[in-house]
């Protein structure tokens, strides 16, 4: 009952937060980046450095790249010093901003030091254990803090079993948040290249309280060598600060071309990044054609090698699958010329789906619809 009690009140708050959000929307396109722990709470520790210092550093320099290019968009920052913020706090600091998109950057660690790479959470319930071990890693931080309990609604960051209250939490903005998430790995691997640990869905107290996209992005493990020198360097946190930048920027193009408010997330159909220099048709007003070659139990990176030689890749979650479509097209021929293609690259039970004004239709009905 709890719990039942805990998601109801929830609820009411993100419903609340969307309308106010709404009601005050202006041109002016925002963003809130968070530097994750700080002051008194380091985060994660390497041989040679601490979490919240790389952190705090790639932030600003996110922040200056972003200040400089475009004055329609507006920064604000969690935190600019080494201070501590509360987990919900940096969540209403988003929520007060009325931003557009809440990006909070980590450094992952493990007592092992032989893993390595760069992974994108967003809000949702753990997957696997390694996920959960994760999010409990970064709310852990919430035991600094006074009154923790009354904060996160009872949730001990270090029980499992408190964590069953977020299996019934789905948030409602996900399908932008995986939108974002696919974006940051795309030019997190083109721009800095550790190892790509996917796109992935976790329990985090920081992001479960903000009413717009979010994702968390653990740059790289602190606690391997090789990474923890990305990291350190420069070098490497200009390059993740660089590419960070170009994600915020592709993910700001995308929701404008395809026109949709924070509140409607949840009947867009998420959309994986299209490789450079490929032109990408997105004409949900009229009739559609794709194919339907796959689907995973957990989304794919853009790199990976079972979809990166196909054209205009895109998934919608299905139950706990994600289904996987390629070649969107508004040319039935079209459609059929590369759906004979998909079938030599391996995927044999490919078929022909359609979809009109971003509607499962027949695909008899679509050639009706569309003329051909």
């Amino acid at each position: 009952m709890k719990y039942i009690l805990f998601i109801l009140s929830l609820c009411c708050t993100l419903f609340t937060q969307m309308s106010n959000a709404q009601s005050a929307a202006t041109e002016t396109w925002t963003v809130v980046l968070d530097a994750g722990h700080g002051g008194k709470d380091p985060g994660a520790l390497g041989k040679r450095s601490k979490e919240k210092d790389i952190v705090l550093d790639i932030v600003t320099r996110i922040g200056a790249y972003l200040n400089k290019t475009d004055d329609q968009i507006k920064v604000v920052y969690t935190r600019k010093t080494d201070v501590f913020i509360e987990l919900d706090r940096r969540a209403k600091i988003a929520n007060e901003a009325k931003a557009d998109l809440f990006v909070s950057i980590h450094c992952n660690a493990n007592e092992k030091t032989t893993p390595h790479g760069t992974e994108v959470f967003v809000m949702g319930p753990e997957k696997t254990e390694a996920n959960l071990a994760v999010a409990m890693k970064e709310n852990s931080a919430a035991l600094l803090e006074d009154n923790h309990q009354d904060r996160y609604d009872g949730i001990d960051p270090n029980s499992t079993e408190a964590y069953i209250a977020f299996s019934m939490f789905q948030n409602m903005y996900i399908n932008n948040s995986l939108t974002m998430a696919q974006f940051t790995m795309k030019y997190m691997n083109s721009k800095v290249g550790l190892y790509d640990r996917g796109t992935k869905q976790a329990p985090f107290f920081v992001l479960y309280r903000t009413a717009m996209p979010s994702v968390l992005l653990e740059s790289g493990f602190i606690s391997n060598l090789s990474d923890e020198d990305v990291l350190m360097s420069d070098t490497g946190k200009e390059k993740i600060a660089y590419a960070m930048y170009l994600a915020i920027n592709a993910y700001r193009n995308e929701t404008e071309k395809l026109n949709v408010a924070p509140v409607a997330m949840k009947a867009v159909q998420a959309t994986a990044p299209p490789e450079d220099n490929t032109e990408k048709q997105t004409d949900n007003k009229g009739v559609v054609f794709k194919i339907q070659f796959a689907s995973f139990k957990e989304i794919i990176a853009s790199t990976d090698s079972r979809i990166k030689n196909l054209k205009n890749v895109s998934y919608t979650k299905a139950g706990n699958f994600y289904k996987y479509y390629c070649g969107e097209t508004t040319s039935y021929k079209e459609a059929l010329e590369y759906l004979a293609e998909v079938r030599t690259k391996g995927y044999s039970d490919a078929f022909l789906v359609a979809f009109s004004n971003g509607e499962s239709i027949s695909v008899q009905d679509a050639r009706k619809l569309s003329g051909q």
